[in-house]
């Protein structure tokens, strides 16, 4: 069975992740939204804003990390029950803290960077559309540059993020012995690039048409039905998607035959 193939069968075997990942999106999401109508007036308000800054970090890590140690548990349990049988050995704070903060200041970098390419893309795409109209010797309409930039705009953060940060990320989750090494076993395999790439357009275009798609119904109730209805279903293609990326970057991140010093068999984080 191939990787990929192998990956999405871990994923939809495992009814467990898909509850707390959903779930825990959710919550993520509303405590996010949350977040934005703190006042940062005073200073307990302040202070309130980076206690929930904080939990948010951490309850994204815990479900990402949650996820990636069932799908190893469950790879490596179809390896045989030599593999399966991973020992307990704890991580010292000075094995797994380095590691954390070059990935949180990775993820800042990086999300600068795409803050910073959304804000320059509509003067890149009128330096294109001028670009095009005095070369090709008729008109090009900037706007329509800038929306089929729009269009593969996910490129951008999928490099960024899942191609580039998220092996390293996943590593020091699971606690690889090598940060760099692991990452780059990951950026070797263009099986990696190219089904995460499937994965992410699936999930990213799955949802938005859902989204925009306005069927012709009749009276409140039946539109309503049907925008939560549309909305429900795209966050569940979304989140499928996200699980079998997970999934993916688990087992191309991983050393064999060797297990990690991470304790796969134990659900709660360290």
């Amino acid at each position: 069975m191939s990787a990929v193939a192998s990956a999405v069968r871990r994923v939809f075997h495992n009814g467990r992740v898909w509850t707390i990942q959903g779930v825990g999106t959710l919550l993520w999401l509303a405590l996010a939204y949350a977040a934005l109508w703190i006042r940062e007036a005073k200073a307990w308000e302040i202070a309130g804003s980076a206690l929930l800054a904080l939990f948010l970090v951490y309850l994204a890590a815990f479900l990402q990390r949650t996820a990636l140690r069932v799908y190893r548990r469950a790879r490596l349990h179809g390896l045989g029950p030599a593999q399966g049988r991973a020992a307990r050995r704890p991580r010292t704070i000075g094995q797994w803290l380095p590691g954390a903060v070059l990935v949180a200041v990775l993820f800042a970098l990086l999300a600068w960077l795409c803050a910073w390419m959304g804000e320059m893309l509509p003067v890149a795409a009128q330096k294109v559309a001028s670009w095009l109209t005095l070369h090709l010797r008729r008109p090009v309409d900037p706007f329509r540059v800038q929306a089929g930039a729009e269009s593969v705009i996910f490129l951008g953060p999928w490099f960024l993020f899942v191609v580039l940060w998220l092996p390293l990320a996943a590593a020091a989750l699971l606690g690889e012995a090598g940060l760099w090494r692991s990452a780059a076993r990951a950026w070797r395999q263009a099986r990696y690039w190219f089904a995460t790439l499937v994965c992410l357009a699936v999930g990213y275009f799955s949802f938005w048409k859902l989204a925009q798609w306005v069927p012709k119904l009749r009276g409140i109730p039946g539109q309503t039905a049907s925008m939560v209805g549309r909305l429900a279903l795209g966050y569940v293609i979304a989140l499928g998607a996200w699980l079998v990326i997970l999934a993916l970057v688990e087992e191309a991140i991983a050393s064999e035959p060797v297990p990690s010093l991470d304790d796969t068999q134990d659900l709660t984080p360290q």
